[in-house]
């Protein structure tokens, strides 16, 4: 793999790991999120949302690699590879090489923008299931549960 390629798998596993690694934290209180907790996802969420606002002009170029990649370089890819190997034309399958790491950069950079939308998701579930298990309390509990967590 090239460096890039290798940049972009990296930065990948990265992001992927800090999701699930915040996740799991926001998950371990089960019931009511304290006001305390509540921002901090809510600060979480926000840099979420804008992390995706920043990189859509950058989701729209991948998704028109992959397109591109899809519509015309995949239907030849394999068409005259046997016969560039064989006559080693060396400048045939540098292009088909540089074209292949090219579209699998693209798909990376659409599964790191999968992961923050999958991460935005995850974190409005959590506040949206907040929301309902404190509509689910009695008046008084959930009063309670404010004045403790305040």
């Amino acid at each position: 793999m090239t460096c890039k390629l290798d940049q972009v798998c990296d930065q990948l596993r990265i992001k992927l790991h800090g999701i699930d690694r915040r996740l799991e934290a926001l998950k371990g209180n089960a019931m009511a999120l304290s006001e305390k907790s509540q921002g901090l996802v809510e600060s979480q969420l926000d840099r979420i949302e804008q992390r995706i606002y920043d990189s859509r002009v950058s989701v729209d170029a991948a998704n028109t690699r992959v397109k591109t990649w899809h519509d015309g370089k995949k239907a030849g890819f394999d068409a005259n590879r046997e016969l560039w190997k064989k006559e080693r034309r060396f400048h045939q399958l540098n292009s088909r090489a540089d074209d292949t790491e090219a579209y699998a950069i693209a798909v990376f950079e659409l599964a790191a923008a999968a992961a923050d939308e999958a991460a935005q998701a995850a974190l409005q579930a959590l506040l949206a299931r907040n929301d309902a298990n404190l509509a689910s309390l009695p008046p008084a509990w959930a009063e309670e549960d404010l004045a403790i967590s305040a």
